[in-house]
């Protein structure tokens, strides 16, 4: 007969919960730390190269090597550093950041063909050690804006013409990093998503366009007529304050900014951004501001009807900012509101392309739910999102998700809303979702709205609180006296307060002393 060890049950029982907790704990990949090299939409080591009217919006550089050729006819809306201290730094960081990514233990192994294919967040490489993309790609972040990609592969990327990357689900071109151990090559016209670090060259055909980084270790970078937008990521808001007592209604702000121009293709020019906010809540909102990261004289122009400083459920208010542009930027417009001693937030993100003739995307989201206030123990809520196109540039790729409600369709095809059938959000038309939940505390979810036009991506969040209030309302309730025993209640019995417990463990001891004896036996 076996011998009963308690010892080792208990070891094994903390296994089983510490495993399990590293099992509940497991996140995903940790975004590749790029340096200095941020700041590069362009980095090569041996030449760059160009033919045609290539656009570089960020900086250009080059190390050890020192011949740039094509600029002009090209141009590069930021600096350009060639063999000099500044792109020393940079090829040394991207050294780590190559070695980061190919030291990245993969979570799955794919097909070499990566067209038709959908990927989320993690670590991959590829089966034969080549990367091809026919068709289109898709990385769907599933609702987590800071989600991050890595694709290795020891050998080669090649992307065939008219392929195309699609971000959606909160992902962003910043946090996807493609770990090419040769050379890159993107296809004629070819639409790609991500930051390329290649150990040796990187070719882009006539046409291709990048939302990322194009950044080679040893080899040289050639371009043809391309545009490279470096990617800049774009958190969403944090709700300000948390609800924690009290059923008062929660305040809801939202706001939509628009550039004007959006773009500047001749050079660097004067922008004036217009911002709308408005109140899709059912309280009034009292010290509304609003903020810009990159335009620091927003001031109001019209809206407070009645002149109450609130701003009111039926009221839209405008302001205005004007700032010179001289390279592609992509801003962050804040609106803040109060009401019932609670903040809600709200941003807008819009991006001006300099020297580059299309106009970049815009988006935006409302969400609001049918309930503001729930009851102790919460109960069922609907949330209404209405999304639209602020822009010019018909958005592609459409996608709606929300961080606390799963009942979204990821992304869209087939709406109602699309007037003309064509799968494009339309700046004339509003599409509409619905998604259900069933919340029993007070919540605050991020609603993810994104889109694509002319090669770049447009993301907006619209947040929420509902409150759930924390107390419930009981009757008395009258409990019988128990019999007179002779025990006192409680620690007015401290004879029997020390005999029960004594009595307990003398019993569980002779219970051990007993199995014990049988398993030796």
């Amino acid at each position: 007969m076996k011998k009963f060890n308690i010892g080792r049950l208990i070891l094994s029982a903390l296994f089983v919960v510490l495993m399990g907790g590293a099992v509940a704990y497991a996140v995903g990949p940790t975004t590749v730390s790029l340096g200095t090299t941020d700041n590069f939409a362009v980095l090569a080591g041996s030449t760059i190269t160009n033919t045609g009217s290539s656009v570089v919006n960020g900086d250009l550089g080059l190390s050890p090597g020192t011949t740039v050729t094509g600029f002009p006819p090209g141009t590069v809306n930021g600096t350009q550093y060639v063999a000099n201290a500044t792109a020393v730094s940079a090829q040394m960081n991207l050294t780590n950041a190559y070695n980061d990514a190919a030291g990245r233990t993969p979570v799955s192994t794919v097909p070499t063909e990566l067209g038709g294919t959908t990927l989320t967040p993690g670590v991959y490489n590829s089966a034969a050690g080549t990367f091809g993309i026919t068709g289109t790609l898709t990385l769907d972040a599933q609702g987590d804006s800071t989600a991050v990609f890595i694709l290795k592969t020891a050998s080669t990327l090649i992307t065939a013409g008219n392929s195309n990357v699609v971000l959606y689900g909160g992902a962003q071109a910043c946090n996807v990093f493609w770990q090419v151990g040769s050379s890159a090559t993107l296809g004629t016209n070819s639409t790609f998503k991500g930051n390329i670090l290649a150990l040796a060259s990187a070719t882009l055909t006539t046409g291709a366009n990048v939302e990322g980084r194009v950044l080679a270790r040893n080899g040289a970078v050639t371009l043809n007529s391309n545009t490279i937008t470096k990617a800049t990521c774009v958190l969403p808001p944090q709700p300000l304050s948390i609800v924690s007592s009290g059923p008062v209604l929660p305040p809801l702000i939202s706001i939509i900014k628009v550039p004007n121009p959006l773009a500047l293709p001749l050079g660097p020019g004067q922008v004036t951004y217009t911002y709308t906010v408005t109140n899709p809540g059912t309280v009034a909102m009292e010290n509304v501001t609003v903020t810009d990261d990159k335009c620091s004289s927003v001031n109001p122009i019209s809206g407070d009807v009645n002149s109450n400083n609130l701003l009111d459920t039926n009221e839209s208010w405008k302001y205005s900012c004007a700032t010179s542009v001289n390279q592609t930027t992509t801003n962050i417009a804040t609106a803040t509101g109060h009401a019932n001693d609670l903040t809600t937030i709200d941003t807008a993100t819009a991006t001006v392309v300099v020297g580059v003739p299309l106009p970049p995307p815009l988006i935006h989201v409302v969400k609001v739910p049918n309930k503001f206030v729930l009851p102790f123990g919460g109960g069922a809520v609907i949330y209404k999102y209405t999304v639209t196109n602020p822009g010019t540039a018909p958005l592609s790729n459409v996608s709606i998700t929300d961080d606390k409600c799963t009942g979204l369709p990821g992304r869209v095809i087939g709406h109602p809303g699309d007037i003309n059938k064509n799968d494009l959000l339309e700046s004339n038309e509003k599409w509409s979702f619905i998604c259900n939940s069933n919340i029993t505390t007070t919540t605050t979810n991020t609603a993810t709205a994104q889109g694509s036009a002319n090669g770049l991506t447009a993301i907006d969040y619209a947040l929420a609180t509902v409150v759930v209030s924390p107390t419930v309302v009981v009757s008395p309730v009258v409990i019988p006296k128990l019999p007179n025993t002779g025990i006192g209640p409680d620690n007015n019995n401290i004879l029997w307060n020390i005999i029960i417990p004594v009595s307990i463990i003398t019993s569980l001891g002779l219970l051990y002393a007993i199995r014990r004896k049988q398993a030796i036996s």
